[in-house]
């Protein structure tokens, strides 16, 4: 007689009905619980965005500042016009400066892109829009309107951006509302392309317009103005906390969402030309040079392997790509093993970013890869943040991961 394999979850009775045993819990997702994996999918599809921007940003200012050696407070756009540069040194300036512009505008849309696939995640494909529009009034606000005493007019000011807070908040708001809408709204089987292509798109823009210009503008931009105003005035005891918070939060979570809102607050100062985005910079690279380091002198300090086998090859890939400017090649070491790596990346980055910032180090150009690092004034001093981090890193692994191992809480290789 054939055995079958009969389903766990399913029971016979002797008339002949199923039974369910041990049913599934309905799923029941929390909005705090499903949040992050809405903010992860918009982060994922900006990164590109950033990525290219910033090499084409890179080439840019490699050829103006390093090649044409034009002096760093010469814009590329002042030098065409200075008459100094003729024949090839003035193509090749054109074209830098078309890299500059095209560079510059897919920056500008990145928080754009994050809010649209944010709003997208929650709302569907008729909330991507509403993102979209939304995200870029954070980063180019509506003007405001007020009346002037003095010359009996109306005159329209740029408030401050809310930037990245404000592209977060009204993706969320505006991805729940299509999907109340969209849950809410019934009409009949041919008014639904009336539904989907006219009726929400409009209802969901007048709520962007509404709610930036009247909420989240006006609060974005107050803490936004307020953070800057308390950064210029503590000076320089206010860059060297910047430079420390800033690093702490680049390092804690390795391109996660901690990660990218530290970056849209360091390039907004960079921007704006308010603090220097080096420390930021640097921290990116600490945390798997420091890594791939740890994995080249662990046997030399303690005589023993402290990382599984396959890490050590991961070890050099982070490395690599530290160089390139990704600091995500260091994450596998992270999963593996939280307690001992996230103390030290970030003890690490901060060490390197106030010791590069401490020496002199300024870095505007907001990129951390290999081809920007000639675009740094005082690379000395930058070189010697990055090593110090990384040593530091480095130290504080190893320590760790053998002082688990004395205490039977890491099982490791012997030489």
């Amino acid at each position: 007689m054939a055995i079958k394999k009969r389903s766990a979850t399913v029971a016979s009775t002797p008339q002949g009905d199923t039974l369910a045993l041990n049913p599934a819990p309905a799923s029941r997702s929390s909005f705090w619980g499903e949040l992050p994996q809405h903010v992860m999918s918009g982060i994922s599809r900006m990164v590109p965005t950033l990525i290219m921007g910033g090499v084409i940003l890179a080439i840019s200012q490699l050829i103006a500042y390093v090649w044409l050696e034009i002096p760093p407070d010469t814009g590329i756009m002042d030098a065409l016009n200075s008459g100094k540069f003729s024949g090839f040194d003035l193509s090749v300036l054109k074209f830098a400066y078309l890299t500059e512009s095209f560079g510059g505008l897919l920056f500008s849309f990145a928080i754009p892109m994050f809010a649209a696939f944010v709003a997208n995640s929650i709302g569907g494909k008729l909330a991507f829009p509403a993102g979209f529009i939304g995200g870029l009034v954070s980063t180019q606000p509506t003007l405001l309107l007020s009346f002037d005493n003095a010359t009996l007019q109306w005159v329209a000011s740029k408030p401050v951006p809310s930037t990245f807070i404000g592209a977060l908040i009204i993706a969320i708001a505006a991805g729940y509302l299509v999907k109340w809408l969209n849950t809410k709204i019934n009409l009949p089987q041919y008014l639904l392309a009336f539904k989907s292509t006219f009726l929400i798109p409009i209802l969901s823009a007048l709520f962007v317009m509404l709610a930036m210009y009247y909420v989240i503008t006006p609060i974005g931009g107050w803490i936004n103005a307020g953070m800057r105003n308390v950064l210029l005035a503590a000076g320089s005891a206010g860059s060297l906390m910047y430079a420390i918070g800033l690093s702490a939060a680049t390092a804690i979570d390795l391109g996660g969402p901690i990660n990218k809102a530290a970056g849209f607050v360091a390039l907004g100062f960079t921007t704006d030309h308010v603090l220097p985005i080096t420390s930021r910079a640097v921290a990116i690279v600490v945390p798997p040079i420091g890594l791939g380091l740890a994995t080249l002198i662990d046997r030399r300090l303690t005589g023993k392997r402290l990382f599984s086998p396959q890490l050590y090859p991961q070890g050099k890939t982070a490395m690599f790509l530290a160089f390139m400017g990704i600091s995500e090649g260091a994450i596998p070491f992270l999963l593996e093993n939280p307690l001992a790596t996230l103390p030290a990346y970030m003890i690490g980055a901060i060490a390197g970013s106030t010791t590069a910032v401490a020496l002199g180090a300024v870095q505007w150009f907001p990129e951390s890869a290999i081809w920007a690092w000639p675009l740094v004034t005082n690379l000395g001093g930058y070189m010697a943040g990055i090593a110090v981090g990384a040593i530091v890193t480095a130290l504080l692994v190893v320590f760790i991961r053998n002082s688990m191992h004395r205490r039977g809480k890491l099982v490791v290789d012997a030489i």
